[in-house]
C-alpha cells in the first residue's frame, strides 16, 4: 500500500427513495444511490438508518394509513352533517321570515279595512 492512501470507512444507510442497504462514506455530503440512482444526502440516509445489523426489514404502515384515512374520512363526514344542519336551519329561518312578513301583512291590511270602516261610519252619521 502506498502512504499516501487514505483510508475510507463506509457505515451503513438507508436510500431515501427505494430503501436499499448502502454503504456510504460519512465524510461525504451527498451520494447517489446504486440501484435506483437517487442522488441524497449522506447524513439523512445514515440517520434514516435506525436499526444496526439487520439484513432485512419490513415496515408495514398500512394500519396507520387507514388510521390516517379512517380519521379525514370521520371529519369530512362530521363536517357535511354540520354543514346540512347549517342549511336546514337557514332554510328553517327563512320560512319563519316569510311567515312572519305575510301575517305582518295581513294585520296591517285588516286594521285599514277596520280603519275604513269606521271612517265610512262617521261621515254617514
Amino acid at each position: 500500500m502506498e502512504e499516501n492512501t487514505k483510508k475510507i470507512e463506509l457505515v451503513p444507510a438507508v436510500c431515501t427513495q427505494c430503501g436499499a442497504t448502502l454503504e456510504v462514506d460519512p465524510t461525504q455530503e451527498a451520494a447517489v444511490c446504486k440501484f435506483c440512482n437517487t442522488p441524497f444526502i449522506v447524513s439523512k440516509a445514515i440517520n434514516n438508518y435506525t436499526i444496526e445489523h439487520a439484513d432485512h426489514v419490513t415496515v408495514d404502515l398500512k394500519g396507520s394509513v387507514d388510521s390516517v384515512l379512517g380519521f379525514a374520512g370521520e371529519q369530512l363526514d362530521k363536517a357535511r352533517e354540520e354543514r346540512g344542519q347549517k342549511r336546514l336551519l337557514e332554510q328553517e329561518k327563512s320560512k319563519f321570515m316569510f311567515k312572519t312578513f305575510w301575517k305582518f301583512m295581513a294585520v296591517v291590511f285588516i286594521i285599514e279595512i277596520i280603519f275604513w270602516i269606521i271612517a265610512t261610519v262617521l261621515h254617514l252619521w
